[in-house]
């Protein structure tokens, strides 16, 4: 079974995306298959109106645990399956929460075992290219660094919904060279056309 990471920092809408797109690939019932420290699997079931209010808010880290949603993909005359996998947001410095720093932890290790990297960057937090300036904020640089070098990784522009959207996204594409950028709307759904045939691909 394939795996794909969704990753990135504190709210750039990443459970947002995985809710919504494992809809848009025809998920009717969400199975979060989540592991607890125990060792153990434990299966969190949700309507897609329940996950998104119990799952999704503006604070920070409030995903805490690696979860993931299995997803039966019809490829031809065969159906693959995906892990399409949740993970706690990262950012700088040591977090005060230690089931935020576990969490953080999990996610660096998946960083590094994966083979499918999905990178959501806010396309908020894209800074303006001045002179000797980098464009991402430190953290997503570091992503997109290291999981760009030997995976299959592209980077998710979320939040294209936004007036400015547009704007951020000519620069991201103007000082990011051969990297798959795809611009999505995570809330709306907008871009998933082009992140399924990029999965397709994959599977």
């Amino acid at each position: 079974m394939k795996k794909c990471l969704v990753t990135g920092m504190p709210n750039v809408g990443k459970t947002c995306f995985v809710i919504n797109f494992a809809e848009y690939m025809g998920v009717k019932e969400l199975k979060f298959h989540v592991r607890q420290r125990a060792g153990y699997t434990a299966i969190n079931s949700y309507s897609l109106s329940e996950a998104r209010k119990k799952l999704i808010s503006v604070k920070e880290n409030t995903t805490k645990e690696i979860q993931l949603i299995k997803l039966e993909i019809n490829k031809g005359k065969t159906i693959r399956e995906l892990q399409l996998i949740d993970s706690c947001g990262l950012s700088d410095g040591i977090h005060p929460d230690e089931e935020v720093r576990l969490a953080m932890a999990r996610t660096l290790r998946l960083i590094r075992d994966t083979e499918f990297i999905l990178h959501i960057i806010d396309i908020k937090n894209i800074k303006n290219d001045k002179k000797g300036k980098d464009i991402l904020l430190p953290v997503d640089r570091l992503i997109l660094d290291y999981a760009s070098m030997e995976k299959k990784y592209a980077i998710l522009a979320n939040k294209m919904d936004l007036s400015f959207a547009e704007m951020n996204l000519k620069i991201l594409k103007k000082n990011i060279k051969d990297i798959i950028i795809i611009p999505i709307s995570a809330l709306y759904k907008e871009g998933f056309k082009e992140v399924k045939k990029m999965v397709l691909s994959y599977v």
